[in-house]
């Protein structure tokens, strides 16, 4: 017999992991937030995963990549909550995920370096104040508040991550958008599990962009893709960085939509001397990496020498280290 929260929490998820394999099952046991690595900094910084309305009266949303329109329709008291998924990969992360030409970004939606914040299913629920959706929340879901309603939700559709006939879609799409809400934020401590970056470089400019503090406290908990289907992995982003005998290595993950991208961005490659502070740059219009791989001799007076290199596509920074 089930006689309280925890024990609940602890049977619905062994029946739940019990029907799925392979990353699905390992979904069973997370629950999923992504944002652009600006704002995740900023959540990193405060220890806490606040809602809509929080982060912005507190100056904490660097980058507002959500859907204007969207956003517009959400609820006001909705934007009180910090909002999680039950699995990577949704529509809006399909949407937003990666480094777009200009031309293919609708309504603000963009987030092109995406950071994943994965958190404890069973540690969430067991929070106050904590409701859940059978869909997204623009579109007016089921909201729930009872902690055993979640049987009523159809896993089957929310974990759906394969092609589906048209007249299913709608079903699909909705179900995969089902969120978890919790009230005003959600505290980092004891609740997070990881990070998920999609690539070596990633990860190099997120721990170079923390403080020490954060730096030595996350340094073991930012992992590269460990699972297959966290990311979409559809457009432009920087795989590895390195520099051998004076050359700089940029490895690119290339657009899957090559068509699409192909002469459509603005490169700027910043280098800068640690010693003397001195900056180069190199910039490329109408630009696309036809080989992932780009080689570039560093300047004379930049060699054998600390530099902070630093990469920006249509203005904004995919990359900084030093070397």
């Amino acid at each position: 017999m089930i006689n309280s929260k925890s024990d609940f929490i602890k049977s619905f998820q062994e029946s739940l992991s019990s029907q799925f394999k392979g990353a699905q099952n390992w979904w069973t046991k997370y629950l999923f937030h992504f944002t652009d690595i600006n704002n995740a900094l900023s959540i990193l910084e405060h220890q806490a995963l606040l809602s809509r309305d929080e982060a912005i009266d507190l100056g904490l949303m660097k980058n507002d990549n959500a859907n204007n329109q969207v956003i517009t329709i959400t609820s006001p008291e909705h934007k009180q909550y910090a909002r999680l998924y039950f699995a990577p990969a949704t529509p809006t992360q399909h949407n937003n995920e990666g480094i777009k030409p200009r031309d293919f970004i609708v309504n603000n939606a963009h987030c092109p370096v995406p950071i994943m914040f994965v958190f404890h299913f069973a540690r969430v629920f067991m929070l106050n104040d904590v409701k859940f959706t059978d869909g997204n929340l623009a579109n007016n879901p089921n909201i729930y508040e009872n902690i055993e309603d979640l049987e009523k939700l159809n896993f089957n559709l929310i974990y759906h991550r394969t092609w589906f006939e048209p007249q299913y879609r709608d079903n699909i799409i909705h179900a995969r958008h089902s969120e978890i809400l919790v009230k005003n934020r959600l505290p980092l401590e004891g609740n997070l599990k990881m990070l998920i970056v999609r690539s070596e470089a990633e990860k190099e400019m997120l721990l170079y962009r923390m403080n020490e503090r954060l730096r030595g406290f996350y340094q073991d908990k930012i992992f590269i893709q460990p699972r297959t289907g966290i990311f979409t992995n559809n457009w432009l982003y920087v795989n590895k960085v390195s520099i051998v005998d004076n050359v700089i290595n940029i490895n690119w993950h290339g657009c899957d939509h090559l068509q699409k991208c192909q002469d459509r961005y603005h490169l700027k490659i910043s280098i800068k001397s640690i010693s003397t502070q001195t900056t180069r740059s190199l910039e490329k219009e109408n630009w696309y990496p036809i080989q992932n791989l780009m080689k570039i001799s560093l300047p004379d007076g930049f060699r054998d020498s600390e530099i902070e290199l630093s990469l920006f596509v249509d203005g904004g920074l995919v990359y900084v280290g030093t070397f």
